[in-house]
This record gives C-alpha cells, structure tokens and sequence, in this order.
C-alpha cells in the first residue's frame, strides 16, 4: 500500500516526506485494519517532521485524524463488522456527536 513516511526529521522546504510502498500489516487481536479515505495532517504532525517533536518510533506515516472503511480484523475484533466506515480520533476520543 502507498504512504507518506518519515525516515528523518527535517525542515517541511526539504521535502523529507517519501511516497513509497508500505507493507500491509494483517490486523490481531482486538485490532481493526482500516482502508483510508481521508487523514488530516496538522501543525502537530509538522512539529514531528521538522523534529521539534522526537519521533517515538521511525520511520513514521505522519496523519492523525482519519477516516476510512474496515477492511479485515483481528480474530477477537467483534465491536465492528468489515465494510463500517469509521472515524479515528486525533489523540484520545472525540465527542460522539457525529455519525
């Protein structure tokens, strides 16, 4: 699948974003894989690609704030059935407000 990844942090003018092929990671457990159709990239993305914020892991798929469809899930995922689109919070929840 395709993606944007980090190798190392850098000034966003030098372009350090490479658009490359990823693996495909096959979900586990309680683990949903979702299909993306739409990931926000916001300041606190840009403080991780420029290093102001240390990376926690690398390479990294910088985005937060998705939405997509389940494509598989894990052998214990029974909250969500493949097909259900679905939102992915920024940090740690969102409202509930929305469908």
């Amino acid at each position: 699948m395709k993606a944007c990844i980090l190798r190392a942090p850098a000034p966003i003018e030098t372009n350090p974003l490479e658009y490359t092929n990823v693996p495909k990671r096959q979900p586990s457990g309680a683990q949903v894989l979702v299909r993306v159709s739409a990931c926000g990239v916001c300041r606190t993305d840009l403080h991780v690609i420029e290093g102001e914020s240390p990376p926690r892991k690398s390479p990294i798929t910088p985005g937060h704030q998705v939405v997509g469809v389940i494509e598989a899930l894990g052998e214990s995922a029974k909250l969500h059935q493949i097909g259900t689109r679905v939102g992915i919070a920024w940090l740690h929840a969102t409202d509930g407000t929305c469908d």
